[in-house]
């Protein structure tokens, strides 16, 4: 079964809700399709959260009502909510925004959230060779890449990349503190939030005994089991030029999967267009094209590390997410003809109009 959430048209949604083609899209959802025949069991609900909307479908299972299940969409929406007022920097009074403001001073006491997060954060970062890095905050302010952006000096890089780096993170478990071994070290938590806020919600559908779901949260996707009858949710990948066309389709179970692409938001810089995204090793916006898409077991990996690879680029970050059997992996860009260009770890499976497409490289004329 497909099924398409699709956050920018929930006001136009059909009465039977998400029953549409599931699609994965980075930030931008493909339009969706009502299918032919559309189950009626479904649950499905929608709220704006962390700065996009979240779409969940489950079907209930024997032992929960329709009732009882879209109280539990609605209970994992709640818990996105109260994660939001932790980890959000744009919240003046959340936790995050606070360790920001002052664990360069002292040490800062983090719930178990907020820790949990960090530590996350700086073992990704590890397992990245830095890749992957919460702290680019300051390089994001310094090229205004949430803004109009500006061009950048190589002297203001160099300075601004010596308050960049997860080394500058201190973690003290005992009393479950952090604190930032130089002033100017700021968080952002945009590469992880989202998928920490999934793998929450999904605990709580768990909870509350939701055996099968699906949750959308603007290019992130993540499955609980899958629909009754099938072995997995099938979720399209889009297109990395023409994103309201499905360029992949793999499936999901029990698992999340992460697209992340420079092409959604941009920003001029002396004539040139970049990315929003920031290479956290040498200070510069990211020149990489395309999408990369990371399937992992927990929203979190796949969060971080679909950032990751698309810093990384192709050639390294399929290289490292080969030694990685936990993952797997597909780059998508297009060739000066045009042409879809496909790479892939060797553990994914992927289908296209065609049919079954093996792992590895190859190029799709004419899409």
């Amino acid at each position: 079964m497909k099924l398409r959430l699709s956050p920018s048209r929930i006001a136009g949604r059909t009465a039977a809700g998400l029953l549409i083609t599931a699609v994965m899209t980075g930030s931008t959802p493909a339009r969706p399709t009502p299918l032919p025949s559309e189950p009626s069991n479904v649950v499905s609900r929608a709220r704006y959260l962390m700065g996009t909307v979240c779409e969940a479908a489950a079907f209930p299972p024997d032992r929960l009502s329709a009732k009882e299940t879209a109280s539990a969409l609605e209970a994992a929406f709640d818990e996105i909510a109260r994660l939001e007022e932790i980890l959000s920097d744009y919240k003046e009074f959340s936790e995050l925004s606070r360790l920001n403001r002052e664990a360069a001073r002292n040490p800062v006491p983090c719930s178990e959230e907020l820790y949990d997060f960090m530590s996350a954060a700086v073992s990704y970062s590890d397992m990245t060779a830095g890749a992957f890095d919460i702290t680019v905050a300051p390089l994001i302010r310094l090229w205004d890449l949430r803004g109009a952006g500006r061009a950048a000096s190589l002297r203001e890089v160099e300075e601004t990349l010596r308050h960049v780096g997860a080394s500058l993170i201190e973690l003290h478990p005992e009393g479950r503190t952090v604190r930032f071994s130089r002033e100017g070290v700021a968080i952002d938590p945009g590469a992880l939030g989202k998928g920490f806020a999934l793998d929450a919600a999904a605990a709580v559908l768990r909870r509350r005994g939701v055996s099968s779901a699906l949750l959308d949260f603007g290019g992130q996707v993540l499955a609980i089991g899958s629909p009754p009858g099938e072995p997995a949710w099938k979720v399209d990948i889009a297109h990395p030029i023409k994103r309201g066309d499905a360029a992949l389709t793999i499936n999901l179970k029990d698992a999340s999967a992460s697209t992340s692409g420079n092409s959604e938001r941009t920003v001029m810089l002396g004539g040139d267009r970049v990315g929003h995204i920031v290479d956290p090793r040498t200070g510069r916006p990211l020149a990489t094209r395309g999408s990369v898409t990371v399937v992992a077991a927990s929203g979190a990996e796949a969060d971080a590390f679909s950032t990751a690879l698309l810093v990384m680029g192709p050639e390294e970050g399929l290289r490292w997410a080969g030694f990685r059997p936990d993952l797997s992996a597909v780059f998508l860009d297009t060739d000066s003809s045009g042409d879809l260009k496909i790479r892939s770890t060797r553990n994914l499976t992927m289908n296209d109009s065609a049919g079954v497409l093996p792992a590895g490289h190859h190029t799709v004329r004419g899409n």
